[in-house]
């Protein structure tokens, strides 16, 4: 009996040692990525492709107190890849395959777009297993319907969060740091030189 209760001890202490992953979502609040006043929309139609595989990757990094946290980052940040890519081109089609010849005709599609997201977090709280800190590194690669690419800019976002705002979202660094990111993308691509010749 000693001995089984050491072992379930041993088992327990293992646990807490290893700590686990707790999910998250960290797709931002797409009502915040707006356009600024006045600014118009580059005259182009654009297409964006995440393979299937990409989309459902789940992302693993660390949290607080020795755990980890979980995440699909292409999945949650989706909607507001639409968001912002509808804000700086006159149009914005998902794509079934970067060589959707039928969507690129058919939309008149100028640039094929595929996003790359790399995520990181932390915390120093031996305590609290949510991220305090959280990076999140968008870069878009544009490619003109041949399948060259143009450009490929990159933006890094940091999203923070203590614990009296994140106890009623444990998702708040990462929304953050997702939205930073659109948002410093969103102005990159309406500045982009590449983007704007005929």
């Amino acid at each position: 009996m000693v001995q089984r209760c050491k072992a379930l001890a041993a088992v327990a202490a293992a646990a807490i040692l290893c700590g686990c992953a707790h999910p998250l979502s960290i797709g931002p609040d797409i009502a915040k990525i707006e356009r600024g006043a006045g600014v118009q929309p580059l005259d182009k139609n654009v297409g964006y492709y995440i393979a299937p595989d990409v989309r459902e990757r789940a992302v693993t990094t660390p949290g607080g107190g020795g755990d980890a946290v979980t995440y699909a980052p292409y999945k949650d940040m989706e909607a507001a890849l639409y968001k912002m890519l509808g804000n700086v081109f006159k149009g914005v089609t998902r794509l079934k395959s970067p060589t959707d010849t039928d969507a690129i005709a058919k939309n008149s599609i100028s640039y094929v777009i595929s996003p790359e997201i790399r995520t990181d977090s932390s915390s120093p709280s031996p305590f609290t297993w949510p991220p305090t800190v959280f990076f999140v590194t968008l870069t878009c690669n544009i490619a003109d319907t041949s399948g060259k690419i143009v450009a490929s800019p990159t933006v890094t976002a940091t999203g923070r969060a203590e614990f009296e705002e994140f106890k009623s979202d444990f998702s708040l660094s990462g929304k953050r740091a997702g939205l930073d990111a659109m948002l410093q993308m969103q102005e990159t691509l309406l500045r982009l030189p590449e983007l704007k010749a005929p």
